[in-house]
C-alpha cells in the first residue's frame, strides 16, 4: 500500500484554495494540478509499506499529550526543485500555531522511527500542494501572491491515507483517524 499521514482540511480551506487553483490554472502554461479534493496538509509520505499497524501505532503515540490547535491558508508559493530540472511545486503555505504543528510532526517522525521507518531528513514545510511542473511568469506569480486567504481550521486530529491510482486519477481514501 502506497501511504501517507496527513492533516484534513477545512470546507472553507478547500473553498479558498479552488480559487488560487483555478486562478494558477489560467495563469500556468502547463503541470499536472491537484484536484481540491485530495488537497491536504502532508505529515509524513510513507511509501508503498504493508505495516499499517506500525503507522497506526505511530500516529497513536505522536498524538498523545497533543491539543487541538489553529492553522489557517497563508499565501501562494512554490518550491524549486532543481535536482531534476526546472521543476516547480505551486503550493499555499500554512500559517498559525506551527508551533505546536512542528511538535506533533517531530513526534511522528520518532515514533515512525521507534517502528522501522526511515526518518524524513528533509527539513519539515508545512504546506498544499497545489500542483507539479507548474510553469508561470513573474507577472502570474504576483498576481497569484495578492489573492486575500483567510480560512483556517482547528486541528484536532491527524489522518492515514492510502493514494491508489484510478483511471489515470490518485484517490486518497482514509484508513485511520486519530484524534487528540
Amino acid at each position: 500500500m502506497r501511504l501517507f499521514i496527513a492533516i484534513e482540511l477545512s470546507d472553507g480551506m478547500r473553498r479558498e484554495l479552488a480559487l488560487v487553483s483555478r486562478a494558477l490554472k489560467e495563469r500556468a502554461s502547463g503541470g499536472r494540478f491537484v484536484p481540491v479534493d485530495n488537497m491536504h496538509i502532508t505529515l509524513r509520505f510513507l511509501g508503498e509499506t504493508a505495516d499499517l499497524s506500525g503507522a497506526v501505532a505511530a500516529m497513536r503515540e505522536a498524538c498523545r499529550g497533543i491539543r487541538p490547535f489553529d492553522l489557517k491558508l497563508g499565501g501562494y508559493g512554490y518550491f524549486e526543485k532543481t535536482a531534476s530540472g526546472n521543476h516547480r511545486v505551486s503550493l499555499v503555505t500554512v500559517k498559525g500555531d506551527i508551533g505546536e504543528l512542528s511538535v506533533l510532526h517531530e513526534t511522528l517522525e520518532a515514533a515512525l522511527s521507534d517502528r522501522g521507518f526511515p526518518r524524513d531528513m528533509k527539513r519539515y514545510t508545512p504546506h498544499v500542494t497545489l500542483g507539479r511542473s507548474v510553469e508561470h511568469d513573474e507577472l502570474s506569480d504576483a498576481e497569484l501572491k495578492k489573492i486575500p486567504l483567510s480560512s483556517g481550521t482547528t486541528v484536532s486530529g491527524i489522518t492515514l491515507f492510502e493514494s491508489v491510482r484510478v483511471g489515470g486519477r490518485m484517490v486518497y481514501t482514509p484508513l485511520h483517524r486519530e484524534r487528540f
